[in-house]
């Protein structure tokens, strides 16, 4: 894929949720990270057990299967940053999360060169238009969110409800065998049922215990959305009032 245009670095941010000042800065930081080229892989020479080479527009670093907690695995898949907008929303997770000191290009300062860029491309009227039909950013997927959360809740619960049940069922007929002729082999059936239960319940424990991670990780992106919106909504009305 080649090289994107600054104004298509900065749709895929602005429909990704920058906005105002971090829409600017996260195109110049894409523009000082990968020079607009969704393809670019950098950090090969420190990658380590746990972690691959950076990805993408915003150069997001990767972790490695079986590495890193709920929120990595969910943002720093090296295959699902290859694409742009993918690269976008993550790199947007990952500034909700830890800020702009993950980008070595911010923190050092080389994202200042391309800021007149980021400033030309973010003042088009396809950015404007996008920021204006969604103007509440990360609280419009709120509704899409916890609808998903429903669902995922139903999908635990339900085996782990008909684990519980096979379990109670096998631990009250487990005496009926090996009473009567030739049960032996009912025994080891009944047995084996019994275990890949067990196996079925460590599993779906396991899924549930994932879910709560991540809807802990939604909570705050939620609670830190609301915190940066009515800090912005607050610095508006002092810069009415001065004028």
């Amino acid at each position: 894929m080649p090289a994107l245009t600054d104004q298509q670095i900065a749709e895929h941010a602005a429909n990704a949720g920058f906005s105002g000042d971090d829409l600017r800065i996260a195109v110049a930081v894409a523009l000082a990270e990968s020079k607009g080229d969704p393809g670019a892989i950098g950090d090969v020479s420190l990658q380590t057990e746990a972690f691959g080479p950076s990805v993408g527009l915003w150069q997001i670093r990767s972790v490695n299967p079986g590495h890193g907690n709920a929120f990595d695995r969910a943002h720093r898949d090296e295959a699902a940053n290859a694409d742009p907008a993918t690269n976008a929303r993550n790199a947007y997770a990952i500034f909700r999360e830890h800020g702009w000191g993950q980008w070595s290009t911010y923190t050092e300062g080389q994202y200042r060169r391309f800021m007149d860029r980021a400033r030309n491309a973010t003042s088009g009227g396809a950015v404007r238009a996008r920021q204006a039909s969604n103007p509440r950013g990360f609280q419009g997927e709120i509704a899409k969110f916890f609808d998903a959360a429903a669902k995922l809740v139903e999908g635990t619960r339900k085996p782990l409800l008909n684990a519980s049940q096979a379990l109670n069922h096998g631990a009250a007929s487990q005496n009926a065998f090996g009473r009567v002729q030739a049960s032996a082999a009912a025994a080891g059936a009944h047995q084996a049922n019994i275990s890949n239960t067990c196996e079925s319940t460590r599993r779906a424990l396991a899924d549930d215990q994932k879910f709560r991670d991540d809807l802990d990780w939604a909570a705050r992106m939620i609670r830190q959305h609301d915190d940066r919106a009515a800090h912005a909504q607050q610095s508006q009305r002092s810069l009415i009032d001065q004028v």
